[in-house]
């Protein structure tokens, strides 16, 4: 049976084979009745139906029905529809008294809905990382509270024998939970405010981004396009990837600070780009091979379009106008203050990033490169991008994966639009460009006498960026979604294999958080392409060119009702992604024996440091029957010799132990020897070793009663990293304190 559609039905009909090239066709009587009387329906049709239907039928539309609609109809539904927005914005205004826009209101009041399950009893435990994102902020929890302001070691990992985790985990998550806790919440509402702070921080970044670049309509649908992103979703309630959706809310925001900062070069929003690039970077590990790409080409582009947004404008002005220096200046002004942005801001992530890269190879990176974790096992199917399956199922090799790939309908259908309009726009663009043109030239000697407004018109041109223009935008933002798609694919694996630091993203398909970012943007531009007027696209109502070639909205402008609908549109078509699977709460959840559970549970979750020459078992720590029982935990022992431990005490970082030695004997701390580690006896200073076949501390103390004790310090990698942050926060601090607007350029004909 071979399947049909006819009329919107499925129909199913015998496969007949076609007939072969030449053949005669039969023909019949009835067969050459039928036809000629089809044919003379036919032009019984076309001669006197449908030009009755043409000239009575369609006036009578045109003349009554449309004009009722037009007049009836469509404002009433636009004023119910805003006389609902008022009313909301008004009463929400009351609530909070909060000075914010109504497309800013709505945009927050749409949001809302994307993180209640975050209010609900219970946590989505069973999520993939649902036990990390609780555990991690006790181990955090316990270092901080252990005197350690930049924590590095969680001790309880690898059955109690610790592990350098916050040596290759961004900490800016955990830091900002940390905070909720110390004021007084639990672990599990601290991560649960640290999730609803990483939505309203991302959907206000995308909001601020698009408003800046097409006004307040654009950034209404680009910041709810961004929030209800499947995969954004997918971030928080199927894999629970607390750091990666940290990443994605400061993302816009450091872009945002540094496309500012490019249009008005000033000390202040450098320190302001300097805080936002840090703050990315100390977000996620993998940042700086998936975020800093995307943002280097957003600079590219930004440097490029305002530099030919400046030939554009040396071109049209009158010779006799020597403005193109100056605006070289201006060029070069903001080139020098992003340059300083972009150094502080990384010199202020180095206390992160510099042990990260150096110190990195004292563990054993390859349990978390390979296996399960192995790229070439996670490549995305093209289907699987347009797919509406969701699931809470892990990601394996082939095209049964348990989790959503998708990439959004109304995102997609969104981008669409945004390309279609960017091209309708840029024709229109040129339309009215070449007619100003025109125009100039039969008025240059009556322009000329308005030379000081002139002057200022070009300015405003140079210290503008175009970036905003469509014409620069949306096809990089297109190169860069079809890149990331094109990467996700097993198409992509020579590149991958090509390039080693790239293995470290694990997962191909986490690109999917930069078209998300991409794919908020054109959806952005498509309301703006539809917002916009286009008989002004390009010119003011003067007729002079806009200072981007474009006529963005006035942010004070109310969008039209129409964006709404389209933005509540957004949220309905993702609103069942946003029920995640809640479990209860138990106390051992907000514990260290969530940690031991958890690795009992996945053994192959236990990490490695360099001296560990297997991955430890259970019998190799004495500690794990110690925490499952709710024992104190001893982590030191006579290993050789005869001796025996009088006193001890351990903090997460530091331990304290008694000995009494009848020979010489070997004392061992079951904990992973690692850089950093520091040991003294009697107060003096010894060498530490590590011990076969875990890799766990052994030091040697002769006969007699000795006092030991161990604790974790920094590195000379880790002081230089500490130094350059404290370094870059000062530089940022004066600039901050000491900033000033630039005096204006005057220029001289």
């Amino acid at each position: 049976m071979a399947k049909s559609f006819r009329r919107g039905r499925l129909s199913t009909r015998l496969a007949t084979a076609p007939p072969q090239r030449g053949a005669a066709r039969p023909s019949t009587p009835s067969a050459k009745n039928s036809r000629l009387r089809s044919g003379c329906f036919a032009r019984f049709v076309d001669s006197l139906i449908r030009p009755f239907v043409d000239s009575l039928i369609r006036p009578f539309v045109d003349s009554l029905i449309r004009p009722f609609v037009d007049s009836l109809i469509r404002p009433f539904v636009d004023s119910l529809i805003r006389r609902f927005v008022d009313s909301l914005i008004r009463r929400f205004a009351q609530f909070t008294n909060l000075p914010i826009s109504q497309s800013a209101t709505i945009a927050l009041l749409l949001t809302l809905p994307a993180l209640l399950p975050l209010v609900a009893p219970g946590y989505f435990f069973n999520a993939h990382d649902g036990h990390h994102s609780v555990f991690w902020l006790v181990e955090f929890d316990q270092t901080i509270r252990d005197g350690v302001l930049w924590p590095i070691w969680a001790p309880d990992h690898v059955l109690g024998f610790g592990y350098p985790l916050w040596l290759v985990y961004a900490p800016l998550a955990y830091i900002v939970a940390e905070l909720f806790h110390l004021i007084g919440w639990g672990f599990v509402a601290a991560v649960k405010l640290t999730w609803a702070l990483g939505f309203l921080v991302g959907a206000a970044g995308m909001y601020r981004l698009a408003r800046r670049w097409w006004g307040p309509a654009a950034g209404l649908i680009a910041s709810l396009a961004y929030t209800y992103a499947p995969y954004h979703l997918v971030d928080i309630y199927v894999r629970a990837a607390l750091a990666e959706f940290t990443a994605l809310a400061v993302f816009p925001w450091a872009l945002l600070a540094l496309v500012a900062l490019w249009d008005d070069p000033r000390p202040r929003r450098a320190a302001w780009a300097s805080l936002a690039l840090g703050a990315l970077l100390l977000s996620h590990s993998v940042a700086l091979v998936t975020f800093v790409p995307l943002l280097g080409g957003f600079l590219l582009l930004q440097l490029t379009s305002s530099w030919l947004g400046r030939r554009a404008t040396d071109d049209d002005r009158p010779r006799s106008l020597v403005v193109g220096r100056r605006s070289s200046v201006v060029g070069l002004r903001s080139t020098v203050w992003t340059g300083i942005a972009l150094l502080l801001g990384g010199l202020l992530a180095a206390i992160f990033l510099l042990p990260f890269l150096l110190e990195r190879r004292y563990i054993v990176e390859a349990s978390w490169l390979s296996g399960t974790y192995d790229f070439r096992l996670h490549f995305v199917y093209l289907s699987q991008f347009f797919s509406s399956f969701w699931g809470f199922g892990y990601s394996v090799e082939g095209p049964g994966d348990g989790m959503s790939f998708q990439l959004g309908l109304l995102q997609v259908i969104g981008a669409v639009v945004g390309v279609v309009g960017a091209f309708a726009k840029r024709n229109t663009q040129y339309a009215i460009r070449n007619t100003h043109h025109a125009s100039r030239n039969t008025q240059h000697a009556t322009r000329i006498t308005h030379h000081a407004s002139r002057i200022t018109h070009h300015a405003s041109r140079i210290t503008q960026s175009p970036i905003s223009n469509l014409q620069y935008l949306v096809p990089f933002l297109v190169a860069a979604t079809l890149f990331c798609l094109f990467a996700m694919t097993s198409a992509a694996q020579p590149i991958w294999e090509a390039l080693p630091l790239v293995g470290s993203i694990q997962f191909p398909w986490r690109l999917l958080g930069l078209t998300t970012v991409t794919l908020a943007l054109l959806c952005g531009a498509a309301v703006h392409w539809l917002e916009d007027d286009p008989t002004r696209a390009g010119v003011e109502p003067s007729g002079e060119p806009t200072s981007a070639g474009t006529s963005t909205p006035k942010r004070g402008s109310a969008p039209s009702p129409y964006v709404y609908v389209a933005a509540l549109a957004f949220v309905l078509a993702s609103f069942a992604y946003t029920r995640p699977e809640l479990v209860p709460i138990r106390p051992q959840d907000e514990s260290p024996l969530a940690v031991i559970e958890f690795e009992t549970e996945h053994p192959d979750m236990r990490g490695m440091t360099l001296w560990a020459e297997r991955v430890p078992v259970d019998a190799d720590s004495p500690l794990l029957a110690q925490y499952l029982a709710g024992q104190p935990v001893t982590k030191a022992a006579v290993a050789t010799g005869q001796g025996s431990i009088l006193e001890q005490d351990h903090t997460a970082t530091s331990a304290h132990v008694r000995v009494r030695a009848e020979t010489e004997v070997r004392l061992r701390f079951y904990t992973y020897y690692f850089p950093g580690w520091q040991a003294t006896v009697d107060g003096r200073p010894v060498e530490i070793a590590a011990d076969p076949p875990n890799g766990l501390i052994g030091l040697t103390l002769p006969s007699g009663e000795h006092d030991v004790r161990l604790r974790f310090g920094p590195t000379p990698v880790r002081r230089v990293a500490a130094g350059l942050s404290l370094l870059a926060l000062g530089g940022i601090l004066v600039l901050w304190f000491v900033g000033r607007r630039p005096v204006q350029i005057a220029f001289q004909a």
